[in-house]
């Protein structure tokens, strides 16, 4: 009888998960971290002061002229448009190249392996989880608290968001 209670804890306290992230999972993902962390909030703080120094190249007598109005309007588009989709494409690309992911979560923690990599992160390196309409993202608990792992909700929501609420608190929405 024993036996059979610790494999069904061991059942509910561990998920095997399989999933191919794509470019609109990662711009989701990239834009959930920069609304809900100090480090994305700081990042797009940088991208509008540097968009505002660009334009004041431009400056001559006190007047922002047109050259460069268009210098920072294309600035601010390349830095929040342009180059978070380039990245997310090429991140949906190397996904799709290593065959997608394969995530456990368990006990000790949560193990991602891509292709021939294999990353482990135990419970205290995540500091938090984040949700969004369609993933859960994994806050690491270091200073510039980068996403560490993507995870869909398709097919696993609840239960998925009950082994992270029962490890991790949930990030403040934003």
């Amino acid at each position: 009888m024993t036996t059979d209670s610790r494999q069904k804890n061991t059942r509910t306290d561990r998920m095997d998960l399989r999933h191919t992230p794509t470019a609109r999972d990662f711009r989701e993902a990239h834009r959930a971290h920069a609304r809900s962390t100090w480090a994305g909030r700081r990042r797009l703080a940088v991208t509008l002061a540097l968009t505002v120094a660009v334009m004041a190249v431009g400056i001559r007598g006190g007047s922002v002229t047109v050259l460069s109005l268009l210098m920072g309007v294309a600035y601010l588009f390349f830095a929040l448009v342009f180059l978070p989709r380039a990245q997310a494409g090429r991140a949906a690309a190397k996904a799709a190249e290593d065959g997608g992911q394969r995530v456990r979560i368990d006990g000790t923690g949560v193990r991602v392996t891509t292709g021939a990599e294999q990353r482990r992160f135990a419970w205290p390196e995540i500091s938090r989880h984040l949700e969004t309409p369609r993933l859960f993202l994994l806050i690491g608990s270091g200073r510039a608290q980068p996403c560490l792992v993507v995870l869909p909700k398709e097919g696993s929501g609840d239960r998925l968001r009950t082994l992270l609420e029962n490890r991790l608190s949930p990030a403040r929405p934003n």
